[in-house]
């Protein structure tokens, strides 16, 4: 654990935190986190780089030696997004084609839904659960995707859609991860098992693991 700086040590500060101004604490810069850490010195801990070496991942690397790295393709990915605890898989955003649907078949949270990411290329046709209340007025649905048979009972088709982000745990990667930067990662429980990419705009260092979220999703 970090040991927070004495009362009037800046530079020391500055010293120890990383130079990157990534935001991730919540201030733009590593020199206006050390003007807050001088007055709350617990709140160093915010910083997701401290206690690692230089240049090593942010998240654990204790499955590495186990995961081949590459997908069904033989293409390299950089980390695998695995699921939130007690949820069935990675949660996905996503955007129906005709987005006006999701307030006429008045979705829900909890309903199972099926249809194909067709605006990224995929040709699985997917079913999920609805997470969370529907955002009526863009028409986005965040959700985890389940096997099929859930949706051969109850299932509601709601057509082609756009996969607009995805978030969950990075518990091991293959290369530091950085906010930002666009990486190809591979969902768990990816029937295709074919890597991903989009762009890092969220991580966070939590009590379950390292959470990320990725936008500007694309397959391949």
């Amino acid at each position: 654990m970090f040991e927070g700086p004495g009362p009037g040590d800046a530079g020391a500060i500055l010293e120890k935190l990383p130079g990157k101004d990534c935001g991730i604490c919540g201030f733009s810069t590593c020199r206006e986190f050390a003007g807050m850490v001088l007055e709350k010195p617990e709140a160093m801990g915010r910083c997701i780089f401290l206690g690692k070496p230089e240049g090593s991942p942010v998240v654990e690397e204790h499955e590495r030696e186990n995961i081949p790295w590459k997908d069904i393709l033989g293409r390299e990915y950089d980390f695998i997004l695995d699921r939130f605890p007690n949820e069935p898989g990675p949660r996905e955003t996503i955007l129906p084609f005709n987005p006006a649907n999701v307030e006429k078949l008045q979705i829900k949270k909890g309903y199972v839904l099926y249809g194909r990411p067709a605006w990224a290329g995929c040709p699985v046709t997917h079913c999920g659960v609805v997470m969370e209340p529907p955002d009526y007025f863009n028409g986005l649905i965040e959700w985890c995707v389940v096997g099929p048979l859930e949706a051969r009972e109850r299932g509601i088709h709601i057509g082609h859609y756009n996969p607009i982000a995805y978030e969950g745990l990075a518990l091991c990667a293959n290369k530091d991860l950085q906010f930002g930067r666009r990486y190809y990662f591979l969902p768990r429980y990816c029937m295709l098992q074919a890597r991903h990419s989009g762009v890092l705009n969220m991580l966070v260092k939590t009590s379950e693991g390292t959470r990320a979220r990725l936008e500007g999703i694309m397959l391949g």
